[in-house]
Parts: C-alpha cells; structure tokens; sequence
C-alpha cells in the first residue's frame, strides 16, 4: 500500500488570479509578462493511504459432524441473531456418538429436572433453622438475665409482663372472632373463611396465654436456684436445636448444589454434541456467503457459510515513520472507496506502536472506523482514507516561474510599489498546478517577478538561476 502526505484545498485557488497570471506568461509586453503574485490558501493538513475494508468479526463456520443437511434457514446476506440456529443435519445420519448424545440428553435432563425438585427440602431445612433461632434467642435472653444479681425478681416480673399481653391478644381474638354470626356454616358465605382465620387466630392466642400462665406459676413458686437451672437446661437446648438445624441446612444445600452442578454439566454435554447437528450464530451478523445446501452430504470441518458482523467496520492502512507522529486517535478521516462509487467518513480508532520494517521503510498500522453503516460497502473493497492531522491554516503560494536558486539557496525576486526589486530568500513546500507554496517574508498580492521556464539548468554559475521548474521540476514534487 502507497501512503503520503499532502495539504488539502478547502478552497480553490482564484481562476481570476490564475488566469492573469498565465494570460501574462503568453502576452508579448516584456512588462506584463515578467509579473506574478502572491495568493492565499487555507490548507489542511493530511495523510493519505490505502487499504481494505475489514470487519471486526467474520468467522467462518463449518460443520463439527458428518451427515447429510437437512434443513437451510438462511440465504445470503439474511440478518441472524446471536444463537441463532441456521443449518441442521439430520440426525439419522449422524454418527453414533450424536445418536448416543440425544439419548443421553433426554436421561440427562430429567435428573436435572428430579435434583431441582429437592430444592423443596432445601426450603424446609431453612425455615426450621429460622424457628430455631428464633426459640434460641428467646432463651437466651432469659439466660442472660441470670447474671443479674436482681435477676429472680426481673424474671418474675417478666412473665407476668408476658401474661398480661398473652391475655390482651386473646381477648382482641375474641372479640375479632365474635364480630361473625353464629349462623355462617356453608363455605358459600362470604364470611365462611374469614370467621374460620378468626377463629383460628383465637385458638392460637388462647394457647400462648395458657403457656404463660403455666410458665408465671411455674417459676413463681420455685427457688431461684431451681429457675437458673431450667433456665439455662432451656438455652443449652435451643442452642443444640440451632446447631443441629444449620448443620442440616448446610447439608442438604451442599447435597444439592453437588448433585444440581453434576446433572447439569451432565445436560451440557449432552447438549454440546447434539449441537455439532447444527451451525448456531456465533453473533449478531449478516450472512455473507452460504455453501452447504439442503442435500448435501457434510464431514467433519466441511465449510457451512461465512458470517459476518457489519456493524462496525474498518480499514487498515500503512503510514510511514516520517508521518506516523502527526496522526492522534480521534483524528477524522474521509474513506473513498472508488470501484463503489462510494464516500463515507470516519476516525482514527488506534495507532500501532511498534513499526514494521519492509524495503527499509518503517511503517506503522493506523486502524480508521468507519462512521455509517452502508450496506453498499463491500468487505474486502480497496479503500483510499485521508487522515485529517492538523487545523485549518493558511498557505501562501507563488507562480512556479517566480522561483529561483543561488548559492544562499531559494528565493523570488519582489517588486516593490516604486518599482525597485529585492532579493526574498524563501522554502517552497508542495506545488499545485503552476503555484507552489512558499514561506518567507512574503504577503499576500505582492508582486514576483516571473522568468521563462528552460528545460536545463541555466550554465550562468554566478546565478544558477532556475525560473520556477527551470532545470527540472522534480526538485519540488513531494
């Protein structure tokens, strides 16, 4: 690939300017034909160089199985989603691993299926570990209180607290319940269900109570040493029953994580085999070219098709040492690609830093994306790319004619407003057309004086003056 750089016009150079000029050249006054002038141009920066249109992911899928296709659901240049299923091989033709691996599927996933019903088990497991919590810090509070030196009497008064409320639930339970007619007995009665959790709710407040009182006359009427002991023979309990019921959990949710990690790798690969019947989507893509056809007897590693991701595309091209350090990330660029008849933009998404040398030329891969999706871009088309590396500025330009060179090197001769000359040293840079660009004490619309162009150098070697492409233009062309 070529590359080079070069300033791009964002405006024409002046016709009128430039016709006057080579109008000037031709016209037989000695005068008017030794006369030029200095013009402006806004220029930009840019490096240019070619490459292929590429896209970030293309893969070429081919069949892992032998057998015969059986069905062909996509056709060229059909949009597909990733996972996707877009071939299928009969499985009746398949080896007998594959007829094996469907068999095996079928086993594997109704164990799957048994493993994960025994996450019922795991569920009850969990809320007897709960109720038992909860019962262990019920006596471990009361536990806790033995350390008090008042604790006896705190204790006691406790439970009287505790059944006071029992009773104050059973009677809001009563009264809840007693809010309901005697006569409700068909299930049809609106207020069938509602009397029977009312009633419910009653039964259970009524049992609390009873358990409160039977725990106040209990401890009320033993001695204090009686009541540590029970206390703490209840706390040891309920810690045990909170030991047991987590160890339980902890069991049988090991149990089956095992046994639910073992089935479904056990489907997986089941599953990974009997895939090899069918091409699947690797990604969301374009199909680009479908080879195999319903019919078609297959092997291992036969190509299927070739899937393509249009969404982002890009082109690669080779800018040289010289210029590599002009371009930035980000940088705009305009693609043309030619035999297309196609124009689109882009920018500079990475910079190779590591060169590659060739010919004794380093050059540096530069990776332009392209902006727009175009389904009329083509994967593979020779793309030329402009890099945009600098902003706007402004070029002053002379009449190639003007240019001449001595031993100080280059310069044009001016032509002040009283007519007298003077001698301008300057550098010329790129020519367009019969202009050239130029840097030096110049301004714009000054006059240079023109020279007649001669296709050898001039043997005057006091002057070796060449007349802008005097002696070989070559010299100026980059």
């Amino acid at each position: 690939m070529q590359h080079k750089t070069r300033l791009r016009f964002f405006r024409l150079i002046s016709i009128a300017v430039l016709m006057t000029v080579l109008a000037g050249c031709s016209n037989t006054s000695s005068a008017d034909a030794s006369i030029g002038y200095v013009t402006a141009n806004t220029l930009t920066q840019t490096v240019e160089s070619s490459g292929s249109v590429s896209a970030k992911q293309i893969a070429t899928l081919n069949w892992s199985t032998s057998g015969n296709v059986l069905e062909v659901n996509v056709e060229n240049n059909d949009v597909v989603t990733s996972g996707q299923e877009l071939m299928k091989l009969e499985s009746t033709s398949a080896p007998t691993e594959i007829l094996e691996a469907i068999s095996d599927l079928v086993t594997a996933q109704e164990n799957l299926e048994n493993v994960q019903v025994s996450k019922t088990s795991l569920a009850e497991a969990y809320q007897a570990l709960v109720d038992a919590q909860i019962a262990f810090e019920a006596a471990e509070e009361e536990y806790l209180m033995l350390d008090d030196p008042v604790a006896p009497e705190d204790f006691t008064a406790s439970l009287e607290l505790a059944y006071m409320k029992a009773q104050q639930v059973t009677s809001k339970a009563l009264r809840a319940y007693n809010q309901y007619s005697d006569n409700v007995e068909s299930q049809d009665d609106p207020s069938y269900y509602p009397k029977f959790a009312a009633y419910a709710a009653l039964c259970q407040a009524r049992i609390d109570e009873a358990d409160a009182l039977t725990r106040l006359t209990h401890f009320t009427n033993v001695p204090t040493q009686v009541i540590a002991e029970e206390v703490t023979g209840e706390y040891k309990l309920a810690k045990a029953k909170v030991e047991e019921a987590q160890r339980t959990y902890d069991d049988i949710e090991a149990g089956n994580v095992a046994a639910i990690t073992s089935a479904q790798a056990a489907v997986d690969a089941a599953q990974a085999t009997v895939n090899k019947l069918s091409i699947i989507a690797p990604f969301d893509g374009e199909v680009a070219v479908v080879y195999s056809q319903k019919g078609d007897v297959v092997n291992n590693g036969t190509t299927a098709m070739v899937l393509v991701d249009r969404s982002t595309l890009y082109v690669d091209v080779l800018v040289d040492e010289n210029s590599i350090s002009e371009i930035n990330i980000g940088d705009s660029a305009e693609i043309t690609l030619s035999a297309l008849d196609v124009t689109t933009t882009g920018e500079v998404a990475f910079v190779d830093p590591i060169g590659v040398s060739s010919s004794n030329v380093v050059n540096y891969t530069v990776r332009v994306d392209l902006d727009d999706y175009d389904p009329n871009i083509l994967i593979g088309a020779t793309a030329t790319v402009v890099i945009t590396t600098g902003d706007p500025k402004e070029y002053l330009y002379v009449p190639v004619t003007a240019v001449l060179m001595d031993d100080e090197g280059e310069y044009v001769t001016r032509i002040n407003e009283d007519g007298s000359t003077e001698r301008v040293s300057i550098v010329t840079g790129d020519i367009s057309g019969e202009m050239v660009i130029v840097t030096g004490e110049l301004g714009k619309g000054d006059k240079v004086q023109l020279h007649e162009s001669t296709s050898s150098d001039s043997s005057d070697s006091t002057s070796n003056n060449r007349g802008g492409i005097l002696g070989g233009l070559d010299r100026y062309i980059r």
